[in-house]
C-alpha cells in the first residue's frame, strides 16, 4: 500500500508527514555475520529496519564497534549507553574511561566509531561491556 507515493517500496509506504498514536517497529533479525572469530561482522542496514536483534553472544567474551553515520541533514541523536537482554528486560550496564558517557556527534555527514569488550557473555547483564571511543566527528 502507498500513501503519497505512486510506487511503494514495501508493504506499507508512507512518504510525508505521519502521525500516529500507536507503531510497532520491524525489528530486523535476519542480520547477515560474515567472518569468523575473531574477525566476525555485522552490518546494521538503516534503509531496512532501526531496530535490530542479534542473538547468542558468546558465552566467553568478544569485541563489537559501531560505525554511526550522520546523514547530509544530520541531528540524530543516538544512545552508544543503552543495552538490554535479550527479552530487552534487563538492562546491560556499559562502564566507559573516567565514567563519562560519550555523546555521539550530530553534525551532518560526521562519523563517529565506538567499540564494545565484554568478557563474560553468559552473564552480560551483570558484567557489562567495556565501551571505549575510537574517535568521533570524522569527516
Amino acid at each position: 500500500v502507498g500513501l503519497g507515493t505512486g510506487t511503494p517500496r514495501t508493504l506499507l509506504d508512507v512518504q510525508g508527514v505521519l502521525r500516529t498514536t500507536a507503531i510497532a517497529e520491524n525489528v530486523d533479525s535476519g542480520l547477515a555475520v560474515t567472518g569468523s572469530a575473531p574477525n566476525r561482522k555485522v552490518i546494521l542496514d538503516l534503509a531496512q529496519s532501526s531496530v535490530f536483534e542479534l542473538r547468542n553472544p558468546p558465552t566467553d567474551g568478544g569485541t563489537f564497534t559501531l560505525k554511526i553515520t550522520q546523514n547530509s541533514t544530520g541531528g540524530f541523536a543516538v544512545d552508544v549507553d543503552s543495552f538490554k537482554d535479550l527479552n530487552l528486560t534487563t538492562p546491560i550496564p556499559v562502564y566507559w574511561p573516567g565514567g563519562v558517557v560519550p555523546t555521539v556527534t550530530t553534525t551532518a555527514n560526521r562519523t563517529d566509531i565506538y567499540s564494545f569488550k565484554f568478557f563474560n557473555g553468559s552473564a552480560i547483564t551483570t558484567a557489562g561491556l567495556y565501551g571505549v571511543v575510537g574517535g568521533q566527528n570524522f569527516s
